[in-house]
């Protein structure tokens, strides 16, 4: 009675908000249909991940999503013809489409909830310091976050747990943003999706917190391997972006093609800081007599067209100081340059920014290896979470690390199929094990070989898995099963022969 109630009210609360805004009939339709799908789904959707959030307060957010950033939703049919050539690729392409003022999206519930979601979650998050970073970064974990709230719509119905990679717009933003709310939780990547033109400092508060848990050399990698993930898929998703990574890369060429030849480099700093010099003492000759000032105001004015005249003397003084100003500026640069170890820090640094550039150019394959870095990065963290793990928190540890296997790496492998993180798979897995039989969480008559199976499986309750050695032609087979469901059966070796045939629990807590 009490869950009907709650059902109620979160259905009067949409329609209330819905009320507020432009919304079609069948849009409502749909968004209450959404609410509904998620009412079945979300039990299992919680298990599966391991989510603190309460199925309450996930739909009290996406209805407060839609009341703060949706004032217009609409569908439309397949058949429809757009007239708008931007609308119709974007609705082709992802069958939804989002700006300032419209939500549009084909009448898919899925899809529509995912509009939704990316017209909340489009806000520039990662400060303004970190330059070529802010714009990609934030759009990695923005497009994380929205996957993440669809994530119960798109992979779970009520019975069954199933994975449709390419119904996943960006495996990469995916990947990136469950790994760190696994490292970091959840409430601290929530947070940093709500932040603003990045006021707060998330990216260092990431760092630190890396640092401080794990060890400053793994924070470097991390930082480093974010770096390289956002610029590849700042790349891949916006050609404007692309163009001033060429840019980047161009200048970052230019620069280093001159520390190279030094004598030269060096001759053309202190010819700069000359002419420098030279122009400050000309803008001090000028500024120190009034008579002086108000000839070169003339003298500017009578050649300037009419845009580019000077209003007023008071206009021309201020116009002078700054130039002064910024040939001081240059003067320092010159002079901090001409010292050999700055040279030569300034020299590396431009390698360095000529080398991330290059991730232009990177290959298929090239790209793969960064994401293994930094899958590989994080499971040498995790190996550290369980070590610290209580025993009252390893079946959630258990669960967690069943659900990070099963994320998509890329259209055609989840994280368990890649072949070169397997070797530090099975050490997390080992770990995981060894620990949980010490504290009787599991039995430790469970062999190695169907624990990495439990690992893989979709069941949901792993609770109530069992496993069964049975015989077939001299070989032995395991079968893992609970209640409804039993997975396809597959070979074990070194047994004990008493084992087979019998129904065996794997969990015991």
């Amino acid at each position: 009675m009490l869950e009907k109630l709650i059902k109620n009210d979160r259905n009067e609360k949409l329609e209330t908000v819905l009320e507020q805004k432009h919304i079609e009939e069948q849009v409502k339709n749909l968004l209450q249909g959404i609410l509904y799908k998620i009412e079945v789904s979300y039990k299992d959707y919680q298990k599966a991940k391991v989510t603190s959030r309460t199925e309450k307060q996930y739909v009290n957010e996406i209805i407060s999503d839609i009341q703060r950033k949706c004032q217009e939703i609409k569908t439309v049919k397949f058949q429809n013809d757009i007239v708008d050539p931007e609308i119709k690729h974007k609705l082709e392409k992802n069958k939804y489409y989002i700006d300032d003022k419209l939500v549009l999206a084909y009448p898919i519930e899925e899809k529509l909830l995912y509009a939704v979601e990316k017209k909340s979650n489009s806000d520039k998050i990662v400060n303004d310091k970190y330059e070529m970073l802010t714009i990609p970064l934030s759009n990695i974990i923005n497009t994380g976050k929205s996957l993440d709230r669809v994530e119960v719509l798109r992979d779970f119905n009520g019975w069954s747990w199933t994975t449709i990679k390419k119904e996943i717009e960006n495996i990469k933003a995916n990947l990136v943003y469950q790994t760190l709310r696994i490292l970091e939780g959840e409430d601290f990547v929530e947070s940093w999706t709500k932040d603003k033109d990045g006021i707060i400092d998330y990216v260092q508060m990431l760092k630190e917190n890396i640092k401080n848990e794990y060890g400053e050399e793994i924070s470097n990698s991390i930082e480093e391997c974010l770096t390289k993930i956002s610029i590849m898929n700042g790349i891949e998703i916006s050609a404007e972006y692309r163009k001033d990574i060429e840019n980047k890369l161009k200048e970052s060429e230019e620069k280093l093609q001159k520390f190279k030849d030094t004598n030269k480099f060096i001759n053309e700093i202190t010819q700069n800081k000359k002419v420098a010099t030279d122009e400050i003492a000309k803008i001090e000759k000028i500024l120190s007599q009034e008579k002086r000032i108000k000839e070169e105001y003339e003298k500017r004015n009578s050649t300037a067209p009419l845009d580019k005249k000077i209003f007023s003397i008071r206009v021309l003084k201020q116009q002078l100081k700054e130039q002064k100003m910024q040939y001081l500026n240059e003067i320092e640069e010159s002079n901090y340059l001409l010292i050999p170890e700055n040279f030569l820090k300034e020299k590396n640094k431009a390698q360095k920014q000529k080398e991330l550039f290059e991730i232009l150019n990177y290959t298929e394959e090239e790209k793969e290896k960064v994401l293994i870095e930094f899958e590989k990065i994080f499971l040498e963290c995790f190996k550290k979470k369980i070590a610290k793990t209580k025993p009252e928190e390893l079946d959630k540890i258990i669960y967690i690390f069943r659900y990070y296997l099963l994320l998509p790496f890329n259209l055609q492998e989840n994280i368990k199929d890649v072949k070169e993180l397997q070797d530090n798979i099975i050490e997390v897995e080992k770990k995981i094990v060894k620990l949980a039989k010490e504290k009787k969480v599991i039995s430790n008559e469970v062999p190695f070989e169907v624990m990495t199976h439990v690992f893989q499986t979709r069941i949901i309750k792993l609770e109530e898995l069992y496993y069964k050695i049975i015989t077939e032609n001299d070989k032995n087979y395991v079968q893992i099963f609970d209640e409804n469901i039993t997975e396809d059966k597959f070979e074990i070796s070194n047994i004990e022969k008493k084992k087979i045939n019998k129904k065996i629990r794997i969990f015991i807590y």
